[in-house]
């Protein structure tokens, strides 16, 4: 029997075998295959990267397509409402604006007629051509898409230019019915110096009304009461070479700002229809 020799070092306890393990990364496999020099692998594996990263971005691109898309049709619904509303609102002011019009060519009118219209029209017509009521093409959306650059989103090239040609013009358009209106404010004003005040707004109310200044919203009852108008000598206010020049501006000026008017629902129209067509696209 042998003998142990008591002064032998400890060996310790024993350190286990690592075994290389297999990569199970693109990186890792491809750098095994680059050691072995297996370049058929090392081809394979950069084929693999390559159409992930080419798979991931069409993904990302379907996405964002998709996103661009839904915003595009956003864009498409709300500017197709704006346009609506600016026919509604150019229908309703044209229809509202038709008598204030038609008062102020009676009256001018009325300095040529070989007799004198009865004096309770010439009342009328004097309260109403000095009235008018302004509107304007509703362009938020239009004007939204072009500052953020969100034009971009609105795939048909037709459509696209078409939103830009009409923001152009709407804008000319606005800038040139407000110029008339400008001009109907100078010439209403000047109108104004001519017609008997108290008398045109005491005929636009009934009498019972003008009995009494104590009622709310008296403004109309420029005389007191118990007071006499003047009379008013109808012939000579419409026979007035200043009343007729006067009258025939504002005239032109209504006529031009519904002629813009009309401009603005026209166009509005013309690009709704063609915002309808990619509805829903």
């Amino acid at each position: 029997m042998t003998e142990i020799d008591e002064h032998l070092p400890d060996p310790g306890p024993e350190v286990p075998v690592i075994r290389p393990r297999r990569a199970h990364t693109i990186l890792g496999r491809l750098a095994v295959a680059v050691r072995e020099q297996n370049w058929f692998a090392v081809g394979l594996e950069l084929a693999i990267v390559i159409v992930g990263v080419v798979i991931g971005f069409q993904v990302t691109a379907w996405g964002q397509g998709r996103a661009d898309a839904a915003k595009e049709q956003t864009y498409l619904r709300q500017l197709a409402a704006d346009l609506l509303r600016t026919e509604e609102a150019v229908d309703r002011m044209n229809g509202r604006m038709a008598p204030y019009d038609e008062a102020a060519r009676r009256l001018a009118q009325a300095y040529y007629l070989p007799d004198v219209p009865p004096r309770d029209s010439v009342m009328h017509w004097a309260f109403l051509a000095l009235q008018y009521f302004p509107v304007t093409p509703v362009l938020g959306t239009a004007e939204a898409l072009v500052a953020t650059g969100d034009i971009g989103l609105i795939r048909d090239d037709s459509l696209r230019s078409a939103i830009t040609l009409y923001l152009d013009g709407a804008r000319e358009a606005v800038t040139g019915y407000r110029e008339w209106q400008s001009e109907l404010i100078r010439h209403t004003g000047d109108f104004s110096s001519f017609v008997p005040t108290g008398e045109v707004l005491a005929a636009s109310i009934s009498p019972s009304e003008l009995d009494s200044l104590d009622r709310a919203g008296s403004w109309f009852a420029m005389v007191p009461s118990g007071v006499d108008l003047p009379v008013f000598d109808t012939a000579a206010f419409v026979k007035d070479e200043r009343v007729r020049g006067l009258m025939l501006q504002v005239v032109v000026d209504k006529a031009n700002m519904l002629l813009y008017r009309d401009g603005f629902r026209s166009s509005a129209r013309r690009l709704r229809e063609h915002v309808e067509i990619h509805l829903g696209e």
